[in-house]
């Protein structure tokens, strides 16, 4: 045993959107005694908390693991960058505040490939419990949840265009996409409240934070867990002064999200035992599924030179505008510095016959020098981007170690666009992109396509700029999979197969990438397995 030894009920390794969720719905019980250890810091940095923020802490990756793909096949053996929040309140602190649920389907498509009990019947009232919706009343909101959710507050003229022009072409206005439906065009929906980043660690855990059966742990990274005659009964964890061992008396749950809790498990030897020898890790549990099933949205961006028209471009070069800008947000708490990645969402069926759509436009009131790498700076001029990804890809990934060692990062194998339907969507979606740049009033905004511009006409010269340019929309999610055949890593209440006292309660369990952001689906199973360790206790 390490030298330092801590003991509680519950400890939970990793405290991003799923372990804030998990800690602070355990602690409610005044009789269980709850440890979050998180590997990055405190979520202190100004930047973090103001939504425009989320692009500076993109490009300086401070609070960020800063993983990479291996070279993809399929994108001319390029490497993608996957940004994944290290800091307390982990992606959800960091990410780009957009919050849609998908396709109420994906859930029952859950249920359907064998995690029963998470169909969308089954998560709603979870979906529910965790949101207070700025909205009408519906059956399908919540409206005393912890996170506070609202639509884009000003959309800017661009986002405007854009949501008219997909009705000029036929795609209905939705009022509410995570209601009853999802398809059709809307300004996003957004995790800010009062103009401030509301993440998981504002709503959740910090307002836990006084009760004196939550012990929270910063800046201790995961090294193994503990599994004695088949249970587990604890974690090794590196803190500032070396290693530290923290027992649980009840179960350990592992929320490091869909990188890490897998590298996790098989560091700990649960995972594909021939693989676990060769690393010469001695193996606790033979799991030829963990790390496997790994799903990503990738998306490909439209650029546009634009007449002026409120772009962040503009805003940005001009120090004066942008000080009105700081200056309008302190005041109003409503303007672009409260807005995140996107303002606007467009989910379209792009297939003949399709029961419900393929592929998720957004557009972004900016556009970037350089539209091949996942971080650039603004263009110099006024622009603004669409990008579309895939609501549901068939492609199918492969996460490994490296090395037997948790300093080293694992082995990423994204396979983007090996599946052909994948590839089909996409040039479609392409082409329904076009479209919407040339329908009014989004084409009268607009002097240039920019990216990929007119060089791209054929479907192979547009499959090619796909290939050169996609990157990940950093949602990924499945390599620890939940169902009920043998084979699942985790059974539908997330307890690991084979080892007691061990549950996974993150992005990694999902059977099915959602169709459209992850975060919500993330809290909402949170919230579930919460209950589900509350009823086992």
């Amino acid at each position: 045993m390490s030298e330092k030894v801590r003991e509680a009920d519950y400890v939970i390794l990793g405290g991003g959107s799923a372990g804030c969720v998990m800690a602070a719905r355990l602690s409610e019980d005044p009789g269980a005694r709850v440890v979050l250890l998180e590997a990055g810091p405190w979520d202190r940095n100004a930047w973090i908390h103001v939504p425009m923020g989320f692009a500076r802490l993109y490009v300086t990756k401070k609070f960020d693991w800063n993983y990479q793909t291996e070279a993809e096949p399929e994108l001319e053996g390029r490497q993608i960058y996957w940004p994944r929040g290290r800091v307390i309140g982990g992606s959800g602190s960091v990410n780009g505040l957009v919050f849609l649920r998908g396709s109420p389907r994906d859930y029952d498509r859950w249920s359907q490939s064998g995690a029963r009990g998470w169909s969308y019947e089954d998560c709603l009232p979870a979906f529910r419990k965790l949101e207070t919706f700025a909205g009408p009343d519906s059956d399908y909101r919540g409206k005393d949840g912890p996170m506070q959710i609202g639509e884009v507050p000003e959309p800017s003229p661009g986002c405007r265009a854009f949501v008219e022009a997909c009705e000029r072409l036929g795609f209905a206005r939705n009022p509410d996409n995570n209601g009853e439906w999802f398809e059709g065009v809307a300004p996003n929906q957004l995790n800010v409240h009062r103009g401030w980043r509301w993440s998981p660690a504002t709503a959740y855990l910090k307002p836990a934070l006084n009760r004196p059966n939550l012990q929270v742990e910063t800046e201790r990274v995961g090294q193994r867990i503990l599994i004695r005659d088949g249970r587990a009964i604890g974690v090794v964890v590196r803190g500032p002064d070396g290693d530290e061992t923290y027992l649980a008396r009840r179960e350990v749950i592992l929320c490091a999200g869909a990188i890490e809790s897998p590298k996790l498990l098989m560091l700990s030897g649960i995972g594909d035992g021939a693989a676990l020898q060769a690393m010469g890790i001695p193996v606790a549990v033979h799991a030829p599924e963990v790390g496997r099933n790994l799903q990503d949205h990738f998306m490909v961006r439209f650029a546009f030179r634009t007449r002026p028209c409120g772009t962040l471009n503009e805003i940005m070069a001009n120090p004066v505008r942008a000080a009105g800008l700081g200056l309008g947000w302190f005041l109003r708490r409503k303007n672009q510095m409260a807005v995140g990645a996107s303002e606007a969402s467009l989910f379209a069926r792009v297939l003949p016959g399709s029961e419900e759509p393929e592929v998720q436009f957004q557009f972004v009131n900016f556009s970037l020098g350089d539209q091949g790498t996942s971080a650039s700076s603004l263009a110099k001029h006024p622009g603004f981007t669409f990008n579309f990804c895939v609501c549901r890809p068939d492609s199918r990934g492969e996460l490994t170690l490296r090395a037997p060692s948790p300093d080293v990062k694992p082995v990423i194998r994204a396979n983007y666009l090996s599946a052909a339907s994948d590839i089909r969507i996409m040039l479609e979606s392409a082409k329904l992109g076009r479209r919407i740049a040339a329908t009014a009033p989004f084409s009268d905004l607009i002097e240039q396509e920019q990216s990929p511009g007119l060089a791209t006409e054929s479907e192979d010269t547009m499959l090619d700029y796909i290939r050169r340019t996609g990157v990940t929309v950093y949602h990924p999610c499945g390599t620890n999979r939940m169902g009920a055949d043998d084979r699942a890593v985790v059974d539908p209440e997330m307890r690991v197969r084979g080892v007691k006292g061990l549950r996974v309660a993150d992005a990694s369990v999902f059977p099915l990438v959602p169709s459209s952001n992850i975060h919500p689906a993330v809290l909402m199973l949170a919230e579930r397995a919460a209950e589900m360790v509350r009823r086992a206790a």
